[in-house]
């Protein structure tokens, strides 16, 4: 629970450094995936991003899957000019619940390199692109 507080005050403040924020829209992220809330996981981005996101959890949600994990694991995050940052990461590990009970343990995804935007907009931190 402390993860989720920290989280939430780090994304309500302005000065939060970039690669911190995204960290804790990490956190979001992990908590609307594993609890199936897909308002909570369109909140870590800005208006009009992030549709390939909540759409996945949306049709895992209607298959009644749940899952387990989804932490995002990162190797390295650096500031890459006003708004983006460029980080090396990869999803931890995750398992799918299907709706029969069983577990199915995802692959280990490769480390992939990104450069995310972010910005502070309405009171908040969001996603506002990746590629």
């Amino acid at each position: 629970m402390g993860e989720w507080i920290a989280a939430l005050v780090a994304l309500a403040v302005p000065s939060t450094a970039r690669c911190d924020a995204l960290a804790a829209l990490d956190v979001v992220r992990a908590l609307a995936w594993t609890s199936g809330d897909r308002r909570l996981l369109a909140a870590a981005y800005a208006p009009g991003s992030g549709v390939d996101d909540t759409d996945r959890l949306r049709a895992w949600n209607e298959r009644g899957i749940r899952v387990e994990g989804a932490r995002t694991l990162r190797a390295s995050c650096r500031d890459r000019g006003a708004h983006e940052v460029e980080v090396v990461e990869r999803l931890g590990p995750t398992v799918a619940v299907l709706p029969d009970g069983s577990r199915q343990t995802l692959p280990t995804d490769a480390w992939d390199r990104r450069v995310v935007a972010l910005g502070h907009r309405g009171g908040w931190w969001r996603i506002e692109r990746v590629r």
